[in-house]
């Protein structure tokens, strides 16, 4: 009974065995007319092309995967010993595949129903760079057993290990182990310690977050961990562990880089590396143009160091590492390509992106949005008399409001494009306690920004973080009166045969009709002729344009955001940890005092030798001249007039005067504390 038993299971082994091989062997001859040629040596896996990043203006501004490849005898034999410990333990006993790795992730994928793990040894890791696409599916991961199989018939371990420690990721833009030893250590491969070896072959599993420069303390517990790896598989002893952990590291000085292009690359790299995977992006040795002008990059760059400089010294806080930072981005309108993204002062101190992070308040900047769903929803406009007032705004569940001015003191009847001119915030408050939070919040969507708005009334004053990216894109919808481009940084996208893989294609979306928004250009032209963005006319700046300043509670955020016909800019300028810009004299810096004289360094270098192009009027629009009082077209008595633009069908004799004494829609509780005054020059 018990032989028969033994027989029954020899046969089905010796069947397990057969089937296994003629299912490699079908795989094979099905596949085999995808599979790509080896080649004669895997110097040429080594040298693939790297991947290419360059600027609108035919500049070269990135080079990813550039590798220097050495041979098996320069590399460090402890490196050896501790890559096979941590990423292939059986990588002498295998013939490309570790059965017992790859049936562990089988399981867990079934249970994820994904590929989730992949159990891959050295030698699969190494065929993916046969591909020239990394797509996680399965018939990928057939040919990748497959031409693993081939890599291990045609070549020995010792030329398998000498090209997979030639290609791999390390962190810190080291491709390699030689260029990984010199960047981390500035020594050679084959000097590498043994304390050495081990940070860098735990560096490849994830090369961001065990980076000794970033995080040390985290890469020497995963050091710790490749070297107990390596005791445990027999490749050293304790106590060549203990000598390693009491040994000097000896790590270098990080290498530091100082292009400002690299914000904008990095960009680049993260949209890019969420679509196609960073195997992909690093490796397939691809060519990226991207809208990037370098020209305007370094305009950009001067202009900011420049002003932050000449505030040195005024400013009470400012020492040491704790410095005003910056922030500014120029979107071209007609397309909604990205010519300029500085996300920083000094890339090389911080690379934080500030341009595309959504962490700082944009203050009075957000008041168009809250004007312009007024003049929608309720039918009224620049024309339109409200009263700035001492009000009290009662809040079912929450504390009252009342919403101060900056200058803390009331105008009395006014009509609305004077208001938005003097960035008042009483009338702000007004309009959005009519209209209500969620129909500024579903205007704000068309004009495209993104981001989380609190659904509170103190919205109207500009409380929810946005990126001035968004801003700079949302404000290019008032310049293309409606339509939106969505902003975009990458042009075009080819292979390393020159194949093209991606290319945008720009077309716009009318999100609102010319006439209903030229009324709102019309007042943020206002504001730069004769309101709290007055001091870019002061500086020189002539081209016809249209903006907004934000300056939020307690001097924490300075922005001035505007745009001509061609180009909307945003700056904001401010201290990373939400300090307060005091100046020595006791005054606080403004959107006015602090970003605007960047936008108009930017924009004067931008714009140099191009003819001043006005704004176009759409045909159902007419230019009046009202009394700011009354809206009326002026008396004898009327004391200061003001130009208004408005639809054709608009009377202006007389205008109604908004009721200020609406309850509000909403009861939606309002934070009191973070609604200080936050406008004004």
């Amino acid at each position: 009974m018990i032989g028969r038993f033994l027989q029954f299971v020899n046969l089905l082994i010796v069947t397990l065995i057969l089937t296994s091989f003629l299912t490699v062997g079908g795989l094979y001859v099905w596949l085999n007319k995808d599979l790509p040629q080896l080649p004669q040596s895997l110097e040429h896996i080594n040298l693939s092309l790297p991947t290419e990043i360059y600027s609108a203006d035919g500049e070269l501004i990135k080079v990813l995967g550039e590798r220097h490849p050495v041979g098996f005898e320069d590399i460090s034999p402890n490196f050896f010993k501790a890559i096979i410990a941590v990423e292939d333990s059986r990588f002498y006993k295998h013939s490309g595949i570790d059965h017992r790795g790859l049936i562990r992730a089988l399981l867990t994928n079934l249970r994820s129903k994904r590929i989730a793990q992949g159990g891959s040894t050295i030698t699969q890791q190494l065929s993916k760079n046969l591909f020239f696409s990394f797509e996680r599916n399965w018939i990928r991961k057939i040919k990748e057993l497959l031409i693993a199989f081939q890599l291990e018939v045609t070549f020995s371990k010792e030329q398998i290990l000498e090209a997979y420690g030639n290609q791999i990721y390390f962190g810190s833009g080291a491709y390699g182990v030689e260029e990984a030893a010199q960047i981390y250590f500035k020594r050679r491969a084959r000097e590498l310690t043994l304390l050495q070896a081990a940070m860098l072959a735990g560096l490849p599993n994830s090369p961001n977050n065990a980076n000794p420069f970033v995080h040390y303390e985290r890469a020497m517990k995963r050091t710790d961990y490749v070297l107990r790896r390596m005791v445990s598989e027999k490749l050293i002893s304790n106590s060549d562990k203990d000598e390693a952990l009491n040994s000097i590291l000896d790590l270098a000085n990080p290498k530091i880089e100082s292009n400002p292009n690299l914000y904008f690359v990095n960009e680049v790299l993260v949209k890019l590396e969420k679509d196609y995977g960073k195997e992909f992006v690093h490796f397939g040795g691809l060519k990226i143009f991207t809208t990037l002008d370098t020209r305007y990059q370094q305009f950009a760059l001067r202009g900011a160091r420049n002003h932050l400089e000449a505030l040195k010294g005024k400013v009470k806080k400012e020492s040491g590492s704790e410095k005003l930072q910056v922030a500014l981005v120029a979107i071209e309108n007609k397309s909604g390509a990205v010519k300029a993204l500085l996300g920083g002062r000094n890339y090389s101190h911080s690379q934080f992106n500030r341009a595309v992070s959504n962490n700082r308040l944009p203050g009075s900047s957000f008041k168009p949005f809250v004007y312009f769903t007024a003049m929608e929803t309720l039918g009224i406009s620049p024309a339109t008399v409200v009263i700035d007032e001492s009000i009290t705004i009662e809040i079912p569940g929450s504390k009252s409001w009342e919403p101060q001015n900056f200058d803390k003191e009331f105008a009395g009847s006014i009509v609305l494009k004077k208001a938005l001119l003097k960035s008042i915030n009483v009338v702000s408050a007004k309009l959005m306690e009519q209209v209500g939070p969620e129909k500024v919040i579903r205007t704000a969507r068309k004009f495209g920004i993104k981001s989380p708005l609190g659904k509170n009334l103190s919205l109207a004053l500009g409380t929810s973080g946005i990126a001035p990216l968004e801003i700079a894109s949302a404000y290019s919808v008032i310049a293309n009166l409606g339509i939106y481009n969505e902003p975009y940084l990458i042009q075009q996208i080819e292979d390393f045969q020159g194949n093209r893989l991606y290319e945008h294609f720009y077309q716009g979306v009318q999100q609102f009709s010319p006439d209903t928004l030229y009324p709102l250009l019309d007042m943020m032209q206002g504001v730069v002729e004769r309101g709290t963005g007055r001091i870019i006319r002061r500086m020189g700046f002539k081209h016809p344009a249209a903006g907004k300043t934000g300056t939020t509670n307690d001097f924490k955020d300075a922005w001035f955001n505007g745009f001509t016909k061609d180009i909307s800019t945003s700056v904001w300028v401010g201290f990373d940890d939400n300090s307060s810009m005091i100046t020595k004299s006791g005054k606080g810096l403004t959107g006015a005092s602090a970003a605007a004289p960047i936008w108009v360094h930017f924009m004067q270098k931008a714009l140099a030798g191009k003819t001043r192009v006005k704004f176009p009027v759409p045909e159902n629009i007419k230019f009046v001249t009202v009394d700011v009082e009354t809206g009326r077209l002026p008396g004898e008595f009327s004391l200061e007039k003001i130009q208004v633009a408005v639809k054709e069908d608009v009377d202006l004799s007389p205008l109604p005067i908004v009721d200020t004494e609406l309850e509000s829609e909403t009861e939606i509780p309002l934070e009191i504390e973070s609604i200080e005054p936050p406008s004004n020059p």
